[in-house]
């Protein structure tokens, strides 16, 4: 009997220490699987979070360059309607519709340049805000050598004349600061 006890015994030792074993090994598994997931879990995450960062990246350039090339076709266009208006200006033609499609202008070149506040960066928004700054004096001296009569070439229209070229100057100095600050813009996203 004492031997059917120990064998017994060895048998349910035995088995209390499969069951251990397989408990403890079970728990460390768990544990292992568990972190792995975690880990996969925040690596994807990481990876979600990187390529929606890279797409939103990529449609602020893309929005960035579709703006800044519609603020230079809004400028081309006031500068054809300036040009028409200084040449009926010379050959003293009535000017009231230049100088309204001038205004117009004016004032889309403002409408394009108000998302660069939005998706800057801040020295392209400067640049800009400058541009505009300059092209509403040059265009105010405009409109001013417009009122004034065209067979007065007195004092005060010389002194237009020259404000107009100092105003033609000014504009083509933002304009020149724009589009540095625009290529400087989109060279550093072409490193990135």
């Amino acid at each position: 009997m004492d031997e059917e006890l120990a064998a017994l015994l060895a048998g349910v030792i035995g088995l209390a220490g499969a069951v251990l074993g397989a408990a403890v090994g079970g728990l460390a598994s768990y544990r292992a699987a568990k972190h792995s997931a975690e880990v996969a879990a925040r690596a994807l995450a990481e990876q979600v979070a990187g390529q929606a960062r890279y797409e939103r990246e990529q449609w602020v350039r893309q929005e960035q360059r579709q703006v800044y090339g519609d603020i230079n076709r809004a400028y081309g266009e006031l500068a054809t309607a300036l040009s028409s208006l200084h040449a009926a200006l010379a050959e003293r033609r009535p000017v009231q519709e230049l100088v309204e499609r001038v205004e117009e202008r004016r004032l889309r070149l403002s409408v394009a340049v108000s998302p660069t506040a939005m998706l800057g960066p801040e020295e392209v928004y400067d640049a800009a805000c400058a541009l505009i700054g300059a092209t509403d004096a040059f265009v105010a001296a405009y409109r001013e050598l417009a009122v004034l009569p065209q067979a007065d070439e007195s004092v005060r229209l010389d002194a237009v004349r020259e404000r107009l070229a100092d105003r033609r100057a000014d504009v083509h100095a933002c304009l020149s600061d724009f589009s540095a600050a625009c290529r400087n813009v989109l060279l550093r996203q072409g490193d990135s």
